[in-house]
């Protein structure tokens, strides 16, 4: 996707907030730049330098919040004042040690994507899975969804999804001193529940906030109710 899925929560944030919502690597406006995870967290070094952000709120989706995690371990977080991720784990990829990846039906329904030849129909396995159902509140349609995927770059989607299946991040949980908000859909399909209780368990400073009605992406699902989350972790951080 791109950063236009974050174009509602912009709306309903910005006459408090300033809120910054790039393309990122390989993404939108960005799909000139390599498209993996490293280089994506340096980017968004790039950006808050640029932007001059400090004691910026990062918010980082689904892959959103790996990079965010990559760039706390590589470049500090001191001008970092808070956290929000949403729905992800801090390894993807499940293996003896780690149970807490990907879901087997995600799995098997949208894994290596960009690997299948037809795009459009890994492009609308990830559209279902990122929603519960539809609500009259939702501020995206599955068919848009698809869409937007659908106008990425299939080579680079492949780059970054193969990059995102080496990341492991869990190291870097532990290490976060910062205040931390961990969002998830009670009916997400894309990870288990069992993985917010790892990382609370590893992360005190951080709590962790459902949403009833949504799956994946709760700041389409529920948006009105993800940007007063969003307002009020600000102003606890304040």
């Amino acid at each position: 996707m791109d950063g236009s899925v974050f174009d509602d929560q912009a709306d309903r944030l910005g006459q408090r907030f300033r809120c910054v919502v790039p393309d990122l690597p390989g993404h939108g406006k960005s799909r000139h730049i390599t498209a993996n995870i490293p280089r994506s967290a340096e980017a968004l070094r790039d950006l808050i330098e640029a932007q001059k952000l400090d004691g910026a709120i990062l918010v980082g989706w689904s892959m959103g919040a790996l990079i965010a995690w990559r760039y706390l371990s590589r470049y500090g977080q001191d001008r970092i004042s808070g956290l929000v991720t949403v729905d992800m784990s801090p390894k993807i990829a499940n293996s003896p040690d780690w149970t807490f990846g990907l879901l087997r039906q995600t799995r098997r329904d949208a894994a290596d994507p960009a690997h299948a030849s037809d795009w459009d129909t890994r492009a609308a396995a990830i559209a279902r899975g990122m929603f519960s159902e539809e609500s009259p509140d939702q501020s995206m349609s599955q068919q848009a969804a698809r869409a937007l995927i659908n106008a990425q770059n299939p080579g680079m989607m492949q780059a970054m999804w193969g990059s995102m299946m080496k990341t492991d991040e869990r190291a870097t949980i532990p290490q976060l001193r910062l205040p931390w908000l961990i969002c998830y859909g009670m009916h997400s399909r894309i990870y288990p529940r069992e993985v917010r209780r790892w990382m609370l368990d590893r992360a005190p400073q951080a709590r962790a906030l459902g949403f009833s009605d949504s799956g994946h992406s709760p700041h389409l699902e529920e948006p009105a109710a993800f940007a007063h989350a969003l307002t009020r972790f600000a102003e606890s951080v304040d």
